[in-house]
Formats: structure tokens, sequence, C-alpha cells
């Protein structure tokens, strides 16, 4: 059982003979892992270790939502245009709502600011798309679905703000470890998919990712608290009307976007966001113009799942501490590797499939932990929120279009977005080059 927090005061449980009973209880075959499990996560704080417990119940739906999304769409009739266009429109509100996204969870706390915005863009967004009849529907479904900007805000903070700096590596990439668990999901659903058809397995996957979410949302704000940190910067907003925090973040905006080294994080974002909207038609691409099954294609996030395991278990502990911008040009370099080596797939090359998108979901992981991890620890506590939201508004101003550019460049030539893909991750690997120097030079 999660132990219950309460004002933010850690409690020491006592042990009694029905813990142990339990204990007695659980088979020896299973012991081994269970305490692994407790020892990786057992010098974290209690609101971490919590958010990262109940987690996998998000993550269950949350990859598998997202890889099948392209061949929901086109069943229900829309164009590759049309796609994009609602992926354009999601960075869009995505802006807008990064811009109240800091002075929300400012004011307003990092505990309950997750909660109501988690349940509002997912638990809504759910629903809308397993219902969905045309385009009009996945434009609203995204509308309530970006504002998952403010909950990641919130949940970044809430998860990592009472770890320590050294932890905070470990917890974003036990986070990104958990996040592929929807991979083996999703080839159960590639095989439903082949059985029962695309809409008919997606409309009950998102109906059940509702139930599943929203329950994670609930059983999640009942075992943490807010973060000492959170604590701290909700007082000092609290007389401060939300409006007027809002429009200083705006004024805070373009200072920082003078800053080189605001920039460069901004950038990394960017690309980040990018690379979302230019991968995109990679499955229809496969499907498409590769002819390679549905049930095939259900491989993919399953070998990716196995991929990052290894990448955990093997590759991020021998990576320092102290390394983190490290981790970060490797992540890059590899996504750089990976993403060229996909304009040079063909028909009959299911291995090689399987190996290049494994390999780009190692360097996700990879890029992904690492970026957030540089972030977070170069931030002072009371400016995390605000210049998380800024960095990632400024993000979302500058990749606006790729949504809509993807889909005109997959209608004209369907191999042509993944040559912008591999163009931003080189771009990301010169960017992350130039942090490393910065680094240097300010240790020095």
């Amino acid at each position: 059982m999660l132990p219950r927090l309460k004002s933010g005061v850690d409690r020491v449980p006592i042990r009694t003979e029905t813990d142990e009973r339990k204990e007695e209880a659980i088979p020896e075959v299973y012991r081994p892992g269970l305490e692994y499990a407790m020892r990786l996560l057992s010098d974290l704080p209690r609101t971490t270790r919590n958010c990262i417990v109940v987690e996998p119940l998000w993550a269950l739906f949350g990859g598998v939502i997202f890889y099948y999304a392209p061949l929901y769409m086109r069943d229900l009739g829309l164009t590759d245009v049309e796609m994009g266009i609602v992926n354009s429109v999601g960075i869009f509100f995505s802006f807008v709502f990064f811009l109240l996204a800091g002075p929300l969870t400012n004011k307003f706390g990092r505990h309950r600011t997750t909660l109501l915005w988690d349940m509002f863009s997912w638990t809504v967004s759910m629903l809308l798309w397993a219902f969905a009849q045309n385009f009009a529907w996945f434009l609203v479904a995204v509308f309530f679905n970006s504002a998952v900007r403010v909950t990641m805000v919130s949940w970044n903070l809430l998860v990592s703000e009472d770890a320590r700096e050294d932890q905070r590596v470990k917890v974003f990439a036990i986070v990104s470890l958990i996040g592929t668990l929807g991979g083996f999901v999703s080839l159960v659903a590639g095989l439903l998919i082949d059985a029962f058809g695309v809409v008919p397995t997606m409309r009950v996957t998102y109906f059940a990712g509702a139930i599943s979410m929203t329950t994670m949302f609930i059983v999640r704000n009942f075992f943490t608290a807010e973060t000492e940190n959170g604590h701290r910067v909700m007082e000092l907003s609290r007389k401060t009307p939300l409006y007027k925090l809002v429009w200083e973040q705006l004024a805070s905006l373009v200072t920082a976007a003078k800053d080189a080294h605001f920039f460069v994080l901004s950038l990394l974002y960017l690309i980040g966001w990018a690379a979302q909207s230019f991968s995109f038609f990679q499955i229809l691409y496969l499907k498409d113009n590769l002819g390679y099954s549905t049930t095939a294609l259900a491989l993919i996030p399953a070998v990716n799942s196995v991929v990052a395991f290894v990448l955990f278990a093997f590759v991020l502990p021998r990576i320092p501490q102290n390394a983190e911008r490290l981790g970060l040009f490797l992540g890059f370099l590899v996504c750089l590797v990976g993403a060229s080596a996909f304009l040079f797939l063909g028909q009959g090359m299911l291995p090689l499939v399987m190996a290049v998108q494994g390999l780009g979901a190692a360097a996700l992981i990879l890029w992904g932990t690492y970026r957030d991890s540089v972030f977070m620890n170069t931030v002072e506590g009371e400016k995390r929120a605000e210049l998380f939201g800024l960095v990632n508004m400024l993000a979302m101003i500058l990749s606006i279009p790729t949504g809509w550019l993807a889909g005109v460049l997959f209608a004209w030539n369907p191999l042509s977005p993944f040559v912008v893909l591999a163009a931003l991750f080189a771009l990301g690997t010169g960017a992350s080059l130039r942090l490393m120097g910065h680094h240097r030079r300010a240790s020095r």
C-alpha cells in the first residue's frame, strides 16, 4: 500500500503482523523483482516515489493511442493535410496553455494543478477520441488534450522537485522507461486491429484508457502532497492576481529570449515538438508505401520497450551523474543516425525496420531524460515553473506550422517529412554540443 502524505510531512510506517503476513503471501519467484523495485525507489522522496508507482496506469495507453492515431484518423476519413492541421492546431493551443502553465502551477500548487488539468486534458480528450466521427471531433479533442501542457509543467515539478539534483536523472529515466510499457499494449492492439479493424479496436482502447488514466489521477492525488518549494512559491504568489502573473510571464519571455543559454534550451524543446509532427506519419509510410502489415508494425513498439529496458539497465548507469550534457549529446547523435537510416528502408526489411525504430526509441529516452534533467538542475527553484513554461512557450511559437507542413510534405512526397526529421536531429546534435561548451566555460 502506498504511504499517504498529509501536509507534506513524512510519517514513519509502523510494521504490523498483518504486513508480515502479506509479505509471506508473496510467491518467492516474485520477491527478487519486487525487492529490486523497492531498492530502486527507496531513496526517493515519497511524493516522487508515489508519482512513479502509479505512472503505469497512464503509460499502458499513452503510447498506443498516438502510435495508431494516424491509422484511426485515416479510417475515419481525414486527409493527410487535415491530420497535419489537427497537429498544428494542437501546437497552437499548447502555446496558449503553456502561457497559463507557470502562473497556474505557482498560484495553485503543483499538486492541485496536476489533478485538475490532467482530468481536463486526458479524461475529456480520451472520451472524445473514443466517439470521434470526423475532422471536427479531432479538432475539439486536440483542444482539450493541448491543456496537458499545464500538467507538463506542474507534474514535472511534482515528480522531481523534492528529489536531489543527483537523483533527477534516475527519476526521469524511470519515467521514460515506464512510458515504454505501452509498447506491449501496442502489440496486442495491433493483433486486435487485424482481427476486428482499426476503428472498433481504437474506440475501445480510448475508452479503456480514459478509465485507467482517471483512476491514476485520483489515486496519485491521494498519495502525494505539495512539494516543499511548491508551498513556498504558492505563498509568494498568493496575493498576486492570475492575470498579473500571466502578464509578468509574457514580459519575462521577451527578456529571456535574448539570453543565449535560454535560447539553446528552447531550441532543444522546439526540436522535440517539431520531431513529433514530422515523425507522425511514419506508421502510414511503413504501411501504405512500404507495404508492412499492421501485425508487423505492432512488433515495433514492443521491440522499442525491450530496447528501452536494456538502455535503462546497462547504458544509463554507465554515464556519470554529472555528465548530463554528454548524455543529451549522445541522445541527439543516435537520433540522427536512426532518422538517417530510416530514409533508406524498403520493402521486406522488417528486421532492419525494427532495429532502426528501436535505435530511435533508445535515443529519445536518452535525450528526453537528460534534456529535462539539465533544465531542472540549471534553474533556481523559485523560477522553475515560470522558466519551464517560458522555454516551452517559445518552442511552441516556433513549431506551430510544423504539423501542417508535415501533412503537406507527406501528401507531396511521403519520404520528405523524414528528411526534415533527420535535419532537425542534426540541429539538435549541434545545439547540445554548444550547451556542453557553455557548461565547460561556466565551470572554469
